[in-house]
């Protein structure tokens, strides 16, 4: 199942800004959306050297530097200078590169009606077999969450946030809602690319760490698995009960 995947370098700085309450309705709604700037999502590159530093190989810095834009634009008489500071760079960001960091993939999903009698979502779009793809250089990435049917359902105990939630899936322009995942990377398979969806693909694996959801187009979180990690039982038995 192909979709859409957006993926930038995580810079995971967050910082605090205050919403205006007028209600108690908005102050518990308020509550449910977290103040934090927006991260971007992680880069196709980056995804590449996660692939090589799981598998152990060593990423083809040369080539990565002439996919960059600061090569392609750089005269005929610069390029070998900027190739070398390119390749330092990539060297350096490889070397400080760590697998216990989550990097983000951003997707959009789409909600079922929010239940008033089990206080919540699901994830209509996530499936048994749903994995997410990333092309780099030639080659296709399958980045393959672990136990992604267990985060099928998005805990929201307050209907004020629910119908905020659902006002927001509802937009004029029918944009789907985005899902940023931060995930941490667990293996990759080197030894040969997988054909899944009719494409080869090389493997990745990863754990999902963290879920948030916004709206189409806006940095405003509407919810986050942060503020939901105590309904864990409930709602394992409610995917359990669905499947």
């Amino acid at each position: 199942m192909k979709k859409t995947v957006y993926l930038g370098i995580l810079a995971a700085l967050f910082c605090l800004y205050a919403l205006p309450a007028p209600t108690a309705a908005a102050e518990e709604a308020a509550s449910y959306t977290l103040q934090a700037r927006k991260p971007e999502p992680s880069t196709p590159d980056y995804v590449y050297m996660i692939f090589s530093k799981l598998s152990g190989r060593t990423p083809d810095f040369e080539a990565m530097a002439h996919n960059t834009l600061d090569y392609q634009d750089a005269s005929v008489a610069d390029r070998p200078t900027v190739l070398d500071q390119l390749v330092v760079g990539l060297k350096s960001t490889y070397s400080l590169l760590t697998l216990q960091e989550p990097f983000i993939i951003e997707v959009p999903v789409k909600l079922s009606p929010y239940s008033t009698v089990n206080k919540g979502f699901f994830i209509e779009n996530f499936k048994e077999e749903t994995f997410f793809p990333v092309d780099y250089n030639s080659q296709s990435y399958a980045i393959i969450p672990q136990g992604i049917m267990d985060k099928q359902w998005l805990t929201v105990p307050d209907p004020a946030v629910g119908k905020m939630i659902e006002d927001a899936a509802l937009n004029k322009g029918g944009k789907p809602l985005t899902m940023q995942l931060m995930l941490i990377p667990k293996y990759a398979d080197s030894a040969a690319p997988v054909v899944m969806a009719e494409q080869n693909y090389w493997l990745i694996a990863v754990e999902i760490k963290r879920m948030v959801l916004y709206p189409p187009d806006s940095t405003d979180q509407l919810w986050s698995s942060d503020n939901t990690k105590a309904e864990d039982a409930k709602h394992l038995e409610l995917l359990n009960l669905r499947k």
